[in-house]
């Protein structure tokens, strides 16, 4: 047959095949049958929070989103249904309804897509607590790309991966999965890898997070795979083994990444290091503790080599001679305690034009940035951070043309910054200058040839005027001129400028202005500190996307609005202002609200009544303190059972404590009540509390650790119980001004830790126990103006607290100890308890013990 025949025949025979194909498919769109696999697939989805299947309808699942076809076949051959916001889920509470993963469970009617060649569901949440990773994907024949990363599947990886004879690409990264909360048992894990060989064109493999202790031969099997290019091995428990491989196969491979894998050491037998192809060697966050190996040196393709968070303790910069390719060296957090000029002329010479990225941070160098740092020209990131770098910075750090991050922060440097250190950063993007001791000498009317993203200042002397070359940075995400000693109005432009701020921080300064209506129109802004100044106006619109609120101690006033926006706020404080109202119920539908901060404002009337939810609120802290709120204990607190810390103090609270507090706030630990209008019996439920560590009713629980108790000044009656003495570590307890009776518990002497005591002001009568003799560590001691009589027990410790002439108790006090205590200003440790408000969680540990059973409170 003829060279044209055979054409011809060949003609034929495709468009014979090609009818054949269209004459499958539904209405000349896609194949019926795999139409119907898909919505299958659909079907198995409960939440969608991306709507990335809501086009999946119509007869062309061709059409379809995160659906391609062949242009050839008709078949389908794509599925990319990737989570793109996956990074940013990683913040958001586990499970919350903020993630936007889609839900649900893979359908096994995948296997009908016979022709898929790429399936992507990377960052969804289709797997969960018992639910491994399907096996039947290991019969999809024509796959070449497959990416389950971060899926939250657990169990063990099924070997039937291993018939995807044609798979180029494979991951199943499961570093971030909530399941580990439950246990090893719930963590995605191999006890055999041998199945990875019959995949023999493989070029990237990553198991980061897959628990590989079980797999003693790892480095064996994985040296087979001849063409892998990629290695990623990241948090895998591996085993190292000490014998080196005679014939590694990694021919090809040229990115490994061995980050937190337990590595103590730079054994010259491991096998890395014949590896001579490899250009991106991350060994990251490991243990390594010994000086560098000669056989680094021997990696002269080594372009990339991270090093950081590990231990080591100096530099052998003269291994790294002949690695000249070098790009990106980092090695934050090792104490490597030598001098910055030390360190850098130790790096590669050959290398110093080629290196874009250098990350000495935490590494406690010290001594003055050389002036030679202009030699590394095609430097782009620069991070010098919390180190021991002391001087001034030189201008010419500012002929780094590439420069694009510069990280200063931390330091001990000092001088002025002017226009002069960035004549030539024309690329200079991020700037941090934090915490040191500069002065920014720059012009208002300088016109900086950079566009930042993130400006960091803090604690540099910026003002007193505010810094009006700003105004030009429209691209700033990140802004911190925190306690920059700025003493100036907050400029017009201000909120235009930076409306696509992410963060901004302006905390801690004198700035004055007038808050506008609404901040709707930021819609990137996630974190606002605006604390410390002198701030007017009311409460605004806060952005959408807003997570976090810090505008106190400034000046505002007026009420709270009734709807506020920014329904992801986690964080809301408002505290010392002059904002009056109630508390709108609009805090309730503040699902993810963590932190309320409300104190020492004008409030008036009850806290809102928040109905129940079906998903728990995540609110861990509610502080109220020194308003004038009135109303019965808050019901609404029932709905918020992770709550932690709970300050109503110097309220109009009244009516009984309820006796659900316990069984409804568990986690509760901090309680202050004082200076309210609460009046009956403190529930015994109380006791329950076994995280109870700091407890002012000014009215505790089962704590057996409390250090300090004080409930003066209010009207609490009937006798001490006696189960106040099995505080044993208790070093304060003042229950002074109230009207106790009966006498003073025998066993009082138990309290051996107790530094302080004052039982002054009440209705106590009969003897002193002679327990007070046991009491050694006892410093002061106040039982004036009661009822008590007889001998004074003897002891060195209590002779030195009273006058010896007085042997006898007096009617209503006792000689030689004068009153000395007041409900207008009450002392804890020698001070005002609001000064130790900050210390309280220090001051107050343990957890603290039931006794309370017998006392009443009534007004």
């Amino acid at each position: 047959m003829g060279a044209t025949a055979a054409c011809c025949v060949l003609l034929i025979l495709a468009a014979t095949a090609a009818s054949s194909v269209y004459a499958q498919q539904a209405g000349g769109g896609c194949f019926a049958g795999e139409r119907d696999a898909l919505l299958s697939f659909r079907a198995g989805i409960g939440k969608d929070p991306q709507g990335l299947l809501a086009s999946w309808s119509g007869q062309d699942c061709c059409l379809w989103n995160g659906v391609r076809c062949s242009n050839t076949t008709g078949h389908v051959v794509e599925l990319g249904l990737r989570n793109s916001f996956f990074l940013d889920d990683q913040f958001a509470p586990v499970f919350s309804n903020n993630s936007h993963g889609m839900r649900g469970e893979i359908s096994s009617s995948l296997l009908v897509l016979r022709h898929l060649e790429h399936l992507d569901l990377s960052g969804n949440y289709l797997g969960g607590i018992g639910v491994p990773i399907p096996r039947f994907l290991g019969s999809l024949p024509s796959l070449v790309y497959l990416n389950l990363s971060s899926m939250d599947f657990d169990g063990k990886v099924p070997p039937q991966l291993g018939n995807l004879s044609r798979l180029l690409y494979l991951d199943l990264n499961n570093i971030w999965n909530p399941n580990e909360f439950y246990g090893d048992d719930n963590i995605l894990h191999a006890e055999d890898i041998s199945w990875l060989p019959r995949l023999p064109l493989l070029r990237f493999l990553d198991m980061s997070g897959v628990n590989l202790t079980a797999v003693g031969n790892w480095v064996q099997v994985l040296s087979m795979l001849s063409n892998l290019r990629a290695l990623r091995l990241s948090e895998c428990h591996l085993v190292f083994p000490h014998t080196p491989i005679l014939h590694p196969n990694l021919t090809s491979l040229e990115m490994l990444d061995l980050t937190a894998s337990g590595i103590d050491t730079l054994n010259p037998t491991y096998w890395f290091w014949d590896v001579g192809t490899i250009r991106h060697l991350d060994l990251t966050n490991n243990i390594i503790s010994e000086p560098f190996l000669d056989a680094m040196g021997n990696m002269t393709s080594l372009e990339v080599l991270k090093l950081g968070g590990n231990y080591l303790t100096g530099v052998r910069t003269e291994i790294l001679n002949n690695l000249c390719n070098l790009r990106v060296l980092t090695l934050w957090s090792n104490p490597i305690n030598q001098d910055i000029s030390e360190v850098l002329k130790g790096l590669p010479q050959c290398a110093w034009s080629k290196i874009e990225l250098l990350d000495l941070s935490c590494t406690n160098i010290s001594g003055e940035i050389p002036k030679w740092i202009n030699q590394w020209t095609n430097l782009s990131i620069l991070q010098l951070s919390s180190n021991r770098l002391v001087g001034s910075i030189s201008t010419e750090i500012g002929m780094l043309s590439k420069l694009n991050q510069l990280y200063l922060d931390g330091n001990q440097l000092n001088g002025s910054i002017s226009e002069e250190h960035f004549t030539s950063s024309v690329n200079l993007e991020e700037l941090d200058l934090s915490y040191n001791s500069l002065h920014m000498t720059i012009s208002s009317h300088w016109n900086p040839p950079f566009k930042l993203h993130l400006a960091y200042f803090p604690r540099s002397k910026a003002g007193p005027r505010f810094p009006l070359w700003l105004k030009g940075q429209i691209s700033i995400t990140n802004l911190d001129i925190s306690d920059a000693n700025i003493v100036d109005y907050l400029p017009d432009w201000f909120w235009t400028v930076f409306s696509n701020v992410q963060y901004l921080n302006i905390s801690c300064n004198q700035i004055s202005g007038r808050l506008p209506r609404t901040l709707e129109f930021m819609p990137s802004a996630l974190i606002f500190d605006l604390n410390s100044n002198n701030l007017t106006g009311t409460l605004p619109h806060l952005p959408r996307h807003l997570i976090e609120l810090d505008i106190s101690r400034n000046s505002l006033s007026g009420p709270l609005p009734q709807q506020f926006g920014a329904p992801s706020l986690m964080d809301l404080l408002l505290s010392e202002n002059s904002i009056n109202g109630t508390i709108p119920p609009y805090i309730c539908q503040l699902q993810l609200l963590q932190v309320l901060d409300l104190a020492k404002n004008c409030l008036v009337g009850q806290f809102p009544l928040c109905p129940e939810v079906s998903e728990g609120r995540f609110i861990k802290a509610i502080i109220l303190n020194e308003n004038n709120l009135s109303g019965e204990f808050p019901s609404s607190l029932q709905s918020f059972p992770e709550l932690i810390l709970l300050d109503l103090a110097h309220n109009k609270f009244g009516g009984e404590l309820p006796t659900w507090i316990a069984k409804k706030l568990p986690d509760l630990s901090y309680l202050k009540l004082r200076h309210n209008m609460f009046s009956g019996s403190i529930p015994v439920e109380l006791t329950h509390l076994g995280y109870l560590q700091y407890l002012d009713l000014d009215y505790t629980s089962n704590v057996f650790y409390m250090v300090g108790l004080d409930l003066s000044c209010n009207n609490l009656v009937g006798d001490i119980p006696v189960e106040i003495t099995s505080l044993v570590n208790l070093k304060n307890l003042n229950i002074s001004y109230n009207g106790l009776s009966g006498k003073i518990p025998e066993k009082i002497g138990l309290l051996g830790s107790l530094e302080s005591l004052d039982l002054s002001c009440n209705e106590l009568s009969g003897e002193i126990p002679s327990g007070f003799s046991d009491m050694t560590m006892l410093s002061k001691m106040n039982l004036s103006y009661n009822n008590l009589s007889g001998r004074i027990p003897t002891g060195n410790q209590l002779q030195t607290l009273i006058d010896p002439a007085s042997s006898y108790i007096g009617n209503k006090y006792l000689c030689g100890l004068p009153l000395s205590r007041n409900c207008s200003g009450p002392k804890v440790f020698g001070g005002d308890l609001d000064k130790h408000q900050g210390e309280a969680r220090f001051f107050y540990l343990g957890l603290a013990a039931g006794f309370i059973l017998g006392l009443w409170v009534v007004f």
